[in-house]
């Protein structure tokens, strides 16, 4: 496949044409994923089952390294459409936790390509594609996810960060440090088995994807606010919403800004010169 930064309306219909196409597959819900993530999050876990968002560790993509694009990630079209676009990127997701995944039991998996959509604006051509997926143990749904997913020309190179003076909160506001550094980016690529290499691989990302510096994971900042969220909420999560807005680098602080009201609460994940890289919202049951 040739990857450009220009795409016909022929190849949107053959990408659209991809609506409705559908994978299953079978895992099984190891107590290593639970010892896994409660290391690289520094969260110490005795349950039975899964925290909020940990099933990125499920259903990993065994793709034979040398079958890996440039990039590090999987060849385009097995499931997904195939999309020409040079850059990918995980936009966000609307999680519900109809009920917890049990540690040590096999679980299902049935992901449908739900939409896709094509946008041309000053960045270049945008691909969306949405993918609705349900988790099962059982025979019961546990999971009920849709995420988006979207394609990108190359575009022009990222600027750095400007560390700027922190806004002061608001009442009702609180907040936390995360320092994401390059050890934990290497265990969350290894946990979930994302060969991406602009997570750990700094000539990569800077050179050939132009960011100013190794790009934290957009489900690692989600799963740091999705456990952010529970602990304000002080209850178990039955949704989580997010969207990423801006990237974020490894070893720059990232203040996580949260809020609970009426029930109601909102998370945020802000960089050091004060863009708002990811924003959610969480309902409890």
């Amino acid at each position: 496949m040739t990857l450009s930064d220009e795409i016909t309306a022929a190849e949107v219909d053959s990408y659209k044409a991809c609506i409705g196409r559908t994978l299953s597959e079978s895992d099984v819900v190891g107590a290593h994923v639970a010892a896994l993530y409660a290391a690289t999050l520094d969260r110490p876990h005795s349950g039975t089952t899964l925290p909020p968002l940990w099933h990125y560790g499920l259903f990993l993509t065994t793709v034979p390294t040398g079958a890996l694009g440039t990039d590090g990630h999987p060849p385009r079209g097995a499931f997904m459409p195939s999309v020409t676009l040079p850059r990918r990127m995980f936009a966000g997701s609307d999680v519900r936790m109809l009920r917890p995944l049990t540690i040590g039991q096999q679980v299902t998996r049935v992901s449908r390509i739900a939409a896709v959509d094509h946008r041309h604006g000053k960045t270049g051509h945008l691909v969306f594609v949405r993918v609705a997926m349900t988790l099962s143990q059982g025979g019961e749904p546990c999971v009920e996810e849709e995420q988006t997913i979207v394609y990108r020309g190359a575009g022009a190179r990222v600027p750095p960060v400007e560390p700027a003076p922190r806004k002061p909160l608001v009442e009702g506001q609180t907040s936390e440090e995360w320092l994401p550094t390059t050890v934990e980016l290497f265990r969350f690529s290894s946990v979930t088995f994302n060969g991406h290499r602009i997570h750990y691989d700094l000539p990569y990302a800077m050179d050939e994807e132009g960011y100013p510096g190794l790009v934290v994971h957009g489900p690692l900042t989600a799963t740091r606010l999705c456990d952010f969220a529970g602990r304000l909420a002080g209850r178990p999560q039955t949704r989580f919403t997010f969207r990423g807005e801006a990237p974020t680098f490894v070893n720059q602080p990232i203040r996580l800004v949260g809020s609970v009201r009426d029930g109601a609460i909102a998370v945020r994940a802000e960089r050091a010169d004060g863009v708002t890289a990811m924003s959610a919202t969480a309902a409890v049951g």
